[in-house]
């Protein structure tokens, strides 16, 4: 049978895919290379990443390091999640997606 539920906590980037992109998720990748890939999917427009996070005190410390990369146009959402605590606020660091308006 399948798992369903969601990991405690989890950190969520969305890149764009594109050659500086590329480069970007590189030094992503380098920064948190000890956690697990929980999710992973590519389209022609983004890269997106779901890692999962033993503590929440790791997803802390691994957000301050990532909050360096606040500044890359190329970094499009990063979020630090705790999916199983609801005494914890999710922290959104950045979000510069496009909704489509229905």
């Amino acid at each position: 049978m399948f798992d369903l539920s969601l990991p405690d906590f989890e950190i969520i980037v969305w890149i764009k895919n594109n050659d500086f992109g590329k480069k970007f998720e590189k030094e992503i990748l380098v920064t948190i290379k000890d956690l697990e890939i929980d999710d992973y999917s590519e389209t022609k427009d983004t890269i997106v990443y779901q890692w999962i996070v033993p503590s929440w005190i790791q997803t802390m410390v691994i957000g301050g390091q990532l909050k360096d990369f606040i500044g890359n146009p190329n970094l499009i959402f990063l979020k630090l999640k705790a999916n199983n605590d609801s005494n914890i606020q999710d922290v959104t660091l950045k979000d510069d997606r496009k909704y489509k308006k229905l």
